[in-house]
């Protein structure tokens, strides 16, 4: 028989979990767990001993449709979870595999002595999303309307699980075209609130409509459209019922008053859509964060907290080469500047000064202030001490920025980012293997990852393995790969042997950096490695007035060791300020 888990803190075998902090201790060492492998062990401490089926897993941690590779992401997310628990799938002492089945918690939960009786919970309301109305006259639509009314109701029961009884899709359609009202349905169905709809389309735009209404007694007590081009009819379902959902957990649940940020109505809402998608992996997650961000602020432009996350999201898209860098990082300064005039305490908009001083001003000792001012207010942020150990490691490669790397890595160990900005330290200090190990683990984690892709690749070049760092870019069609990771797998495959491939590749991007971003300094170091130090420097400075990220490793980059010497180099670096 399983038992309920109630306790905050929950123990087994020698782990403790405290379900609050989302964090598992193991002796002396304390690891915060990211979002999709706590809500995978949530789920199965609420069940201890049952079978956790993969759909069960999939309708709680992908309920908006994002996992590409199902399969393979639930893999990813188990061999997380077993990490951090210390558990051996060979052997397991908590989580078993079920083959074709799914999953099951076989570990004993302790108690730390008798625990007093808890107060029996008051009865959760129960809400039901009606089937949407197809008012395109088109019944071919019925289809992709369906679908809408499914992923809402996946979506709603994934946000709100813990506070309300979300009725499941068979009962919702047993009301498909009936038309009643909202009282007699919640007294047949005996839920207190219902969600209705419809969808409409004009052209190529589709309307979707949604309302939510107090069946009791039939108050409506919200209400909003979407307009969306109806293109991608999957994209509409996840986003819409992702906005929807949203909104509908803030109006039923709302934050108490000093916990709210804001207190213009949309601007909130707006806000935790944006915080949504900035969960998303990758760049499309950041900029449609952005624009959710910007949205907060047309509500509320006096919201500090919007303005500091719309910095951090622009700092991060700096990062992938999608948009000029120099331009989306002085949008950040701008963002943090406006969120500090607020709060002038922000560690979001401070990481972001750090970085603008950095990369923009060449400000060493200014950065180096900012970078410290965020820690020794928290020691653990993460991102902080990420980007730190990048300036310690571009500057005086060695332990200490290894140690700062590592100590990013320790405070989220399951996060893909935080192990390629390890491995990248790694690989400046010199510690290849160190680098090659940090990108492995992050590439099975997240197999499509460029970022790990490109760390692994610098590694392996260095370990003399040319052939194995072009295999790591090989496994995607090269159309799908960016100009920036070309470029490496361009320095793969001179490693390789492989030259005049890797000079079409240099072609290649030439022609196609005329109307696409690629990084100048990961372009600098493949011509470089061709033996083209003319168009190497060229480079350079053009990634010196791209304000590229990776400039400022150029003295200990072992991709430019060749061009220590030269008096072009010496005169960038004089420009960085870097000694």
């Amino acid at each position: 028989m399983s038992q309920e888990v109630s306790s905050p803190v929950v123990q087994f075998g020698g782990v403790e979990v405290d379900m609050r902090l989302r964090e598992v201790r193991r002796g002396s060492e304390a690891v915060r767990l990211q979002e999709q492998p706590f809500q995978l062990l949530a789920l199965m401490l609420d069940r201890p001993g049952d079978v956790v089926t993969r759909e069960d897993i999939r309708q709680r941690l992908w309920p908006d449709g994002t996992s590409v590779d199902f399969e393979h992401s639930v893999n990813a997310v188990v061999k997380r979870l077993r990490a951090v628990l210390g558990d051996d799938a060979a052997q397991p002492r908590f989580v078993e595999t079920l083959p074709r089945q799914g999953y099951r918690f076989i570990g004993t939960l302790e108690g730390s002595g008798p625990r007093p009786r808890q107060p029996a919970p008051a009865p959760r309301p129960r809400l039901v999303v009606l089937p949407f109305t197809n008012l395109t006259g088109d019944p071919s639509h019925d289809n992709f309307i369906d679908g809408f009314t499914e992923e809402l109701i996946a979506q709603l029961g994934h946000r709100c699980a813990d506070r309300v009884g979300v009725l499941a899709r068979t009962s919702a359609m047993l009301y498909k075209d009936v038309r009643r009202g909202a009282a007699d349905i919640g007294e047949a169905l005996r839920v207190d609130y219902l969600v209705e709809g419809s969808v409409r389309t004009s052209g190529d735009r589709v309307r979707i409509t949604a309302q939510l209404i107090e069946t009791r007694g039939e108050t409506h007590l919200w209400a909003h459209s979407y307009d969306r081009e109806y293109r991608n009819c999957l994209s509409i379902q996840t986003e819409v019922a992702a906005e929807i959902a949203v909104a509908l957990t803030g109006e039923l649940f709302p934050p108490a008053a000093n916990d709210t940020p804001t207190r213009v109505p949309g601007a909130y809402e707006a806000y935790l859509t944006g915080r949504f998608h900035w969960h998303r992996s990758g760049p499309v997650g950041i900029q449609t964060a952005i624009a959710f961000y910007d949205q907060a602020l047309a509500h509320d432009p006096g919201f500090g907290r919007a303005h500091a996350a719309r910095a951090r999201a622009l700092l991060s898209l700096s990062e992938y080469y999608v948009v000029p860098p120099g331009d989306a990082l002085r949008s950040a300064r701008d963002a943090a500047g406006r969120a500090l005039a607020i709060d002038p305490d922000d560690p979001d908009a401070w990481l972001v000064i750090a970085e603008a001083r950095r990369v923009l001003d060449h400000d060493s000792t200014g950065a180096r202030a900012a970078y410290e001012r965020v820690l020794s207010s928290n020691a653990s942020n993460e991102c902080a001490q990420r980007y730190y150990a990048w300036f310690l490691g571009a500057r005086s490669p060695g332990a200490e920025a290894i140690a700062v790397a590592d100590r990013a890595f320790s405070l989220d160990p399951l996060c893909v980012v935080m192990q390629t900005g390890a491995a990248d330290v790694h690989y400046l200090s010199r510690d290849y293997e160190g680098a090659l190990s940090r990108s492995r683990h992050a590439l099975e984690m997240e197999p499509e990852s460029e970022r790990a892709r490109r760390s692994a690749s610098l590694a392996l070049v260095q370990l003399g393995r040319g052939d194995d760092a072009v295999a790591i870019f090989d496994a995607v069609p090269e159309r799908s790969v960016s100009l920036t990771s070309l470029a490496l797998k361009g320095c793969a495959l001179v490693a390789a042997g492989n030259v005049e491939r890797a000079r079409a590749i240099a072609r290649r991007i030439e022609r196609a950096g005329q109307d696409r971003v690629v990084s100048p300094y990961h372009l600098a170091a493949l011509h470089n490695a061709l033996g083209d130090h003319e168009a190497a420097f060229a480079q350079l400075e053009r990634a010196c007035a791209a304000a590229d990220g990776w400039l400022d490793a150029v003295g200990v980059d072992p991709r430019f060791a060749c061009l220590r010497g030269d008096d072009r180099l010496q005169a960038i670096r004089a420009r960085l300020r870097i000694d």
